[in-house]
């Protein structure tokens, strides 16, 4: 036996970032992960949950389910709406988190939650078996996760450029505001390198490579259009990190 760790970013486009999320709302539709062939057992879940974004910033340590499923065939309905109320016979299993799961409220710009075969609420070990005929590599099967909200997720942003508009594939940097209504931002308590940039209509960025206080450096040149006020989100705020015994 061994043990494995597999990351996936969880991606909320950006228009339904805008609006905070209520209890029942669905976080994300079926996500894909491959792990290798045949069962597995699910040993602990991670939840790293970026903040709102605001001046400070407030964290998003809120309470969310994670269903497993075999398949992704039945929606679970729209992103930031109640959930579609639909029979699914491929459903895994549930894991939840709870606000309890999550560390002190210290480290706002990440919220870390931990769980696993000691938490009181439905948590691992689970056994975990994908279909074998969906896996995209050899050796490997695919898993579908959908995560449901069960507190009020508030990603809303006041993260805004300040410049002159300049189209695709113009510059790598974008100088941010330092504030709105009084209030000081700082890219930092928001953004990382590696994150995918998306504007409020959607449109893709680029990568961040590195952040200053008021200021976003791309990996490239920006592949979206960029305009003066454009409102800016960070494409995956969520990531899960499962470790599963083979």
């Amino acid at each position: 036996m061994g043990y494995f760790n597999t990351t996936i970013k969880i991606p909320i486009a950006a228009s339904s970032q805008a609006t905070a999320f209520a209890d029942g709302d669905l976080l994300a539709d079926w996500q894909a992960i491959q792990i290798p062939r045949g069962s597995a057992s699910l040993k602990s879940l991670t939840a790293l949950v970026r903040p709102k974004g605001d001046a400070g910033p407030t964290s998003n340590s809120f309470a969310l389910d994670i269903l497993f499923s075999k398949t992704n065939t039945v929606s679970l309905g729209t992103v930031n709406a109640k959930i579609a109320h639909r029979p699914n016979n491929d459903i895994i299993g549930l894991i939840e988190i709870d606000a309890s799961n999550y560390g002190t409220g210290h480290l706002q710009s990440t919220a870390v939650a931990m769980i696993g075969s000691d938490t009181t609420a439905a948590a691992p070990p689970m056994v975990i078996t994908g279909d074998v005929t969906t896996g995209d590599n050899v050796g490997y099967d695919t898993i579908y996760v959908g995560l449901i909200a069960r507190a009020a997720f508030d990603f809303v942003s006041i993260n805004t450029v300040n410049e002159a508009s300049f189209s695709a594939g113009t510059q790598t940097l974008i100088t941010m505001d330092d504030g709105s209504g009084g209030t000081t931002m700082d890219c930092r308590e928001h953004f990382a390198a590696g994150d995918i940039l998306h504007a409020a209509d959607d449109a893709v960025l680029g990568t961040v490579e590195s952040t200053a206080a008021h200021s976003i450096t791309l990996t490239a040149a920006n592949t979206g259009d960029i305009a003066e006020n454009d409102v800016i989100y960070n494409l995956h705020p969520i990531r899960l990190v499962l470790g599963f015994q083979k």
